[in-house]
């Protein structure tokens, strides 16, 4: 009798360990697909602005103030996208797209001030198209490393890998008690 008892605590035991198990997978798969909808959305939308970009007639005046509003509007997307808290093995687009939203918001406000000033501004344009190329690298580096796919050498990216070594500080406190000095650390550049 009483092995039956562990017997049925044991299988209750292990039902609740098995459902807050899938309740934690469902809730990092809800997180997944969440995701997953905002990159779809985001890519969607900065591909329909791109085209309408390249669609423009330059000839016409009214062409002017609809690339301020497009741009103005991937200012305002590329900014709520920098902002969203990506699961775990995404984390790595947080500052792409933080750096490709600072570009954007610079290349927004200088296309204002190249075409919005009583005579066309030539220097601001083309700071602002710099800025603008700039940002839409730094989505393209968030894209790669959403895709999973290695970053092209042409884009001139360094990528460091975060490593989690727990015993860490016994090895360095270990090498202290070996050696008078610590050794010395040096920066690397980035690139």
């Amino acid at each position: 009798m009483l092995n039956k008892r562990y017997q049925l605590l044991a299988a209750a035991l292990f039902c609740a360990l098995c459902l807050s198990g899938c309740q934690k997978s469902n809730e990092d798969e809800v997180a997944l697909a969440s995701f997953s909808s905002s990159v779809e959305d985001f890519t969607n939308y900065m591909k329909d602005a791109e085209e309408k970009i390249n669609t423009l007639d330059v000839s016409q005046k009214e062409s002017v103030d609809e690339l301020l509003s497009i741009l103005d509007g991937m200012n305002d997307k590329i900014a709520a996208f920098s902002k969203i808290a990506p699961p775990t093995q995404y984390t790595g687009i947080l500052e792409p797209l933080e750096t490709a939203s600072d570009h954007m918001s610079s290349a927004a406000s200088y296309f204002h001030s190249a075409y919005e000033s009583e005579v066309y501004n030539e220097n601001d344009a083309s700071v602002a198209y710099q800025h603008y190329q700039i940002s839409m690298k730094w989505i393209r580096i968030a894209g790669y490393i959403i895709a999973g796919d290695e970053i092209p050498e042409s884009e001139h990216v360094t990528v460091y890998e975060e490593v989690n070594d727990n015993h860490i500080f016994d090895k360095w406190l270990s090498e202290d008690e070996d050696s008078e000095s610590a050794p010395e650390v040096t920066p690397e550049a980035v690139e």
